[in-house]
């Protein structure tokens, strides 16, 4: 069993920590929007460092720009990359994921789970952080607006219906990554607590 989890723990944090490395550069969240106005729809992407035109933008009516200028006329803020959570999340997902790889080879469990728990610490943040801004963008709406709307929270999954818009919001490929990274590593601290609390009963009952 020793030797097994000795590859087996590397395997699985290596893993992890390529896959929190990859999600960096994926795209975490999208968003489309459909009217008469825009048949084919127009939308954004957002990726942990900036918020970007989907990657199917040239099939459709416009991307972030669009947006933006369509933002204007509701009275929300422009589409910004300049947040804090564009600088803090990349920095400190690809902090975190070099830190498991090391994890995979220094063989201190305190070590570990540390990093576990600041990986578990920065996903609170990000999934705070982003509901927060898209609740924040739906809500602080300027009342001078040339149309005006209802606050409103747009979605985060799924198709609903926003004025005459109907719109669709999905997670991307980046969030499944850092889903299951995070997910590799959380199993793999708590084997290594199991295994370490099992070998010290072992030893007890020895003495």
């Amino acid at each position: 069993m020793k030797n097994w989890w000795g590859k087996g723990r590397i395997i699985m944090l290596v893993a992890a920590g390529v896959l929190l490395l990859a999600s960096v550069s994926s795209p975490m969240w999208s968003i489309y929007l459909w009217c008469n106005s825009y048949p084919d729809g127009i939308g954004m992407t957002v990726y942990t460092y900036k918020p970007a035109d989907p990657p199917d933008v040239a099939e459709m009516d416009g991307g972030i720009d669009e947006l933006d200028v369509l933002n204007h006329y509701i009275g929300m803020h422009p589409i910004s990359p300049d947040l804090i959570i564009f600088k803090i999340l990349p920095v400190s997902i690809v902090a975190v994921g070099v830190l498991l790889i090391i994890a995979a080879f220094w063989k201190r469990p305190w070590f570990l789970y540390s990093v576990v728990g600041l990986n578990g610490l920065l996903g609170l943040y990000g999934a705070t952080s982003f509901v927060y801004y898209i609740y924040s963008y739906g809500h602080d709406l300027d009342p001078k607006a040339a149309i005006h709307v209802e606050p409103f929270m747009p979605p985060l999954m799924g198709e609903n219906q926003l004025a005459q818009f109907t719109t669709w919001s999905q997670f991307e490929l980046g969030t499944l990554l850092l889903i299951l990274g995070s997910a590799l590593a959380f199993i793999a601290a708590g084997m290594e607590w199991w295994i370490d609390r099992k070998n010290h009963r072992a030893m007890y009952s020895i003495t």
